[in-house]
């Protein structure tokens, strides 16, 4: 399984403003789910993507950015 950096996504997650536990309320998921993606024990789904960028203002341009970086 690839492994992805979420840094990028942790930074934007704490510059919004929210919590794994309040974007994981607001994004329809629990926080166990989202803890478990976000460490790569699970990977994140197109509904999840959707709803986080949905949450979080993040365009179609970026999703990559945040979601698809590569772990070095």
């Amino acid at each position: 399984m690839l492994k992805y950096d979420y840094s990028a996504l942790l930074g934007l997650i704490r510059e919004k403003g929210y919590t794994q536990e309040s974007l994981a309320a607001e994004s329809h998921t629990s926080l166990s789910q989202l803890s478990a993606k976000l460490n790569g024990r699970y990977q994140f789904k197109q509904y999840d993507i959707q709803h986080i960028s949905d949450v979080l203002g993040i365009n179609a341009a970026d999703i990559g950015r945040y979601f698809f970086s590569r772990e070095s």
